[in-house]
């Protein structure tokens, strides 16, 4: 019973966000003729001379990418991504006969990069995408992981913009796209660094024993004892180090301060954390 309420959660959050991806195209992208790259550019600018559905192009050039992402990235990989890609490309189709919200191109670049950057942020987290060039950005990822996926996307994304802009000649709408296409970018790695986000936390304090018992013992983090020595009082003593999630923070600074009132306390920002005590997300 747990495992099955596992899966549906995951599948859930997954189709949410294939249904936030999807809408950022059918309300704001494809009514403005806006490309920001993916097979849902390509969809889009194949839409615009053909009349051909977004949805279906999508799902038909994703399967040799597919078959490429099986290859390298595993079957777990495989049986979210498909999902994921079916319920975007399926929703982009029935999303479509809706109205447009608004006419002003602007608007549909921010509002259009936002939404498909916070859907595809949501399915990177849960070990999948929604196809197309997410496969590519994720196994450009795995080659370099200097750039994050966000950025990798970017990069790709650029050469469908540009490529849009030589067979439209309408390179305002390029202009529009780039913006739309950042946004995107921003978010999905706002999404994924936000995700795995956490705090380093050193403590000095005269009580550190009693400190770090507590915070064992409260909070379920595990501490380490760095023996330091103080320049100021020439005295000798240990410096607890600790990695907490952000919403610990007032915890712990109660466990340090009742301990004594006097404690040094400094906080610093872990960009992505993992290990014992905090989730690894698949896309790490």
């Amino acid at each position: 019973m747990k495992k099955l309420l596992g899966f549906l959660k995951i599948y859930g959050i997954m189709f949410i966000g294939a249904c936030s991806a999807a809408l950022g195209v059918s309300l704001f992208l494809a009514p403005a003729n806006i490309v920001s790259g993916g097979l849902s550019g390509i969809g889009i600018l194949v839409h615009r001379f053909t009349g051909f559905p977004v949805g279906t192009l999508i799902l038909l050039l994703n399967i040799p990418l597919f078959l490429i992402g099986f290859k390298y990235l595993g079957n777990g990989f495989l049986l979210r991504s498909v999902f994921g890609a079916f319920v975007f490309s399926l929703l982009i189709d029935i999303a479509a006969w809706l109205s447009p919200i608004t006419e002003n191109v602007m608007l549909c670049a921010i509002f259009g990069g936002a939404l498909l950057g916070i859907g595809m942020g949501i399915i990177f987290l849960y070990g999948a995408t929604t196809g197309g060039t997410d496969i590519i950005a994720q196994l450009l990822y795995k080659l370099c992981r200097h750039i994050d996926v966000g950025k990798w996307l970017l990069i790709v994304d650029g050469f469908i913009i540009l490529l849009s802009g030589i067979l439209t000649g309408n390179w305002e709408n390029c202009l529009y796209g780039i913006i739309s296409a950042v946004i995107n970018g921003i978010l999905v790695d706002m999404m994924i660094q936000g995700a795995n986000f956490a705090k380093t936390v050193y403590i000095i304090s005269r009580k550190p024993m009693e400190t770090a018992e507590e915070i064992l013992s409260a909070l379920g983090r595990g501490v380490t004892g760095l023996y330091c020595k103080k320049m100021y009082t020439k005295t000798e003593g240990i410096m607890l180090l600790c990695v907490i999630k952000k919403h610990e923070i007032p915890k712990l600074e109660q466990i340090v301060l009742r301990h004594d009132p006097n404690s040094f306390i400094i906080f610093s920002g872990a960009r992505s954390v993992s290990g014992e005590g905090f989730k690894i997300y698949p896309i790490h």
